[in-house]
């Protein structure tokens, strides 16, 4: 059995990361994927054929997600994708308690290490999707589109940046209708 560490990363963060283009691994190298992944507490070369699986996976999360906030009907071959990522890895977590030392956990799988980061990313929107669905957002200032968890019912952007164009925006169309 392969033995593959895992940090506390929460679950929702990775899934959003993963379809950001801005903040998710960068698909076509192999190298910044790997750190990418490492980052997050999952141990994995990927070859390409797993990285083009897991480009698959993007785009199949980035649909769901997006379809989420918008309450359209998911496409079932999108959700059968998904599920099938998830299915493919066996994952069980595993104790490791040193004496004198703190509780740790590792994940041990049987499957090769391709799927295994196809079934961590799946599981993560799955989480996702089926339990912060409702903080779900996409931004919407003016030329972005990224998906984010909301931490309040009034925010309407992904960050501070997003908002402060906005605001500016906002500001430069009030001065010229009064200029």
């Amino acid at each position: 059995m392969d033995r593959i560490h895992t940090r506390r990363y929460h679950r929702s963060v990775l899934a959003i990361e993963f379809i950001d283009t801005r903040l998710g691994p960068d698909l076509d190298d192999a190298g910044v994927t790997t750190r990418w992944l490492f980052h997050r507490g999952i141990r994995s070369e990927p070859t390409p054929a797993d990285l083009a699986e897991l480009a698959r996976l993007q785009s199949t999360a980035d649909h769901l997600l997006r379809t989420a906030v918008t309450g359209e009907a998911a496409d079932a071959g999108a959700i059968d994708h998904l599920n099938a990522c998830s299915a493919a890895a066996a994952v069980a977590p595993q104790l490791n308690w040193p004496v004198n030392g703190r509780p740790r956990m590792w994940l041990s799988t049987s499957g090769d290490s391709g799927a295994h980061v196809l079934g961590v990313i799946a599981r993560s929107v799955i989480e996702l999707l089926t339990g912060e669905r409702a903080r779900l957002r996409v931004c919407e200032a003016h030329g972005c589109r990224r998906v984010y968890l909301s931490a309040s019912a009034r925010r309407r952007w992904c960050s501070d940046a997003c908002g402060n164009r906005v605001r500016v925006a906002r500001h430069a169309a009030r001065r010229q209708l009064t200029g």
